[in-house]
């Protein structure tokens, strides 16, 4: 018996989970344009890093490594925050994988998805997924998944979203 996937958006990039027989698994993706967005900004930034870390190498210096190891890190790091994490719910619990600090919390524990800015220092707007005792389960940036997104799954969820208009 195969699972059977909903998927509300797709994007090329991750994977679902395994199939497990008898599980059924909603699973939201960044929208693609913002993940397209995101490889033109790795690309953008990462190739010219690359191309001065290669030049400076070929020089003989290996002060290049320390530039090719910036550029590693801002690609994973924007990689690991839009294009490499997908939001998955299943009969149980909701989650989000991502390729490091994935999280899960069950269905009955959760009371609402709130949508705030955390203001200029700390970035972009995000939206938490807040448990009924009032601790926040996980975090994740809430424009790659966009609006209509975030509330079909809180319906989905029958939980609130929450959060102002100007927080987006």
């Amino acid at each position: 018996m195969l699972t059977s996937c909903v998927a509300l958006r797709m994007s090329a990039l991750p994977q679902p989970p395994p199939a497990q027989a008898g599980r059924e698994i909603l699973i939201v993706r960044p929208l693609r344009a913002m993940v397209v967005i995101s490889w033109g900004i790795i690309l953008a930034v990462g190739g010219p890093l690359l191309w001065m870390s290669a030049s400076i190498l070929f020089q003989g210096k290996l002060s290049g490594l320390i530039i090719a190891a910036l550029g590693l890190l801002f690609a994973g790091w924007i990689y690991n925050s839009v294009a490499g994490a997908y939001l998955w719910v299943d009969a149980e619990s909701v989650g989000v994988s991502r390729p490091w600090r994935s999280a899960s919390c069950l269905k009955s524990e959760l009371d609402y998805l709130l949508v705030d800015n955390p203001g200029i220092r700390r970035g972009r707007p995000r939206c938490s997924f807040v448990r009924k005792d009032g601790r926040v389960a996980f975090r994740i940036p809430a424009k790659p998944y966009g609006r209509a997104q975030l509330a079909s799954m809180a319906d989905y969820l029958n939980v609130s979203l929450t959060g102002s208009e100007s927080d987006w």
